[in-house]
C-alpha cells in the first residue's frame, strides 16, 4: 500500500531512494519516485498518478525526448531552461510548465546549484521516445540550438525508463 505522508528529508524524502535518470546512464542526474510507480495499464490497483522529482547537477540536462502522454512540471528549486517544442524558456522556483502529448521537451540545469523538478505523469504510460536525426537538424537549426543537448542521456533501455 503506498503511504499517504512522505515527510521530506535533508535533500529528499523519508523512504525515497534517489535513482538514476536510467539505471547505468547520466552521472549529475538523480530521480525521487516520491508516489506510485509505473503501471502496465489503467486501472491497475494503487496511484493511478506517479509523482517524481528530479534533480540535476550544474550543466546537467535530462534527455531530450517526447511521451504520448502529457506532463506537468513544476519546477521546486534552482534555475534552467526548458525546452518545449521548438521554444526555449528560462524557468525558476514556482514556475510551471505543461509538456503536450508527443511535444519534444529538455530541461536544463543554467545555474551554479542544483537544478531540481517535480515531474506528473499518468502511471500507465509509454516509454520515452527520442527524435529522429531529421527532428535533431530541424531544432539545431532553429532559436533552440544553443540550449538543447541531443545526447545528454542516452537512449531508454525499455518501456518506462
Amino acid at each position: 500500500m503506498q503511504r499517504r505522508v512522505i515527510h521530506a528529508r535533508g535533500e529528499g524524502w523519508e523512504g525515497v531512494e534517489p535513482e538514476g535518470y536510467r539505471p547505468g546512464a547520466a552521472v549529475g542526474i538523480a530521480r525521487h519516485t516520491i508516489v506510485g510507480g509505473w503501471k502496465p495499464e489503467p486501472g491497475t490497483p494503487g496511484p493511478q498518478l506517479e509523482l517524481r522529482f528530479f534533480e540535476l547537477d550544474p550543466g546537467a540536462a535530462s534527455r531530450l525526448e517526447r511521451h504520448e502522454h502529457e506532463h506537468y512540471v513544476i519546477v521546486g528549486r534552482g534555475v534552467g531552461h526548458a525546452v518545449v517544442g521548438e521554444r526555449v524558456e528560462e524557468v525558476a522556483a514556482g514556475d510551471v510548465i505543461y509538456v503536450a502529448p508527443l511535444e519534444l521537451h529538455q530541461f536544463i540545469n543554467r545555474g551554479e546549484e542544483r537544478f531540481g523538478f517535480y515531474c506528473i505523469v499518468t502511471a500507465a504510460r509509454d516509454g520515452a521516445q527520442i527524435p529522429e536525426k531529421e527532428e535533431i537538424e530541424r531544432l539545431l537549426a532553429s532559436p533552440v540550438a544553443p540550449f538543447i543537448r541531443p545526447d545528454a542521456v542516452p537512449p531508454p533501455l525499455r518501456r518506462g525508463s
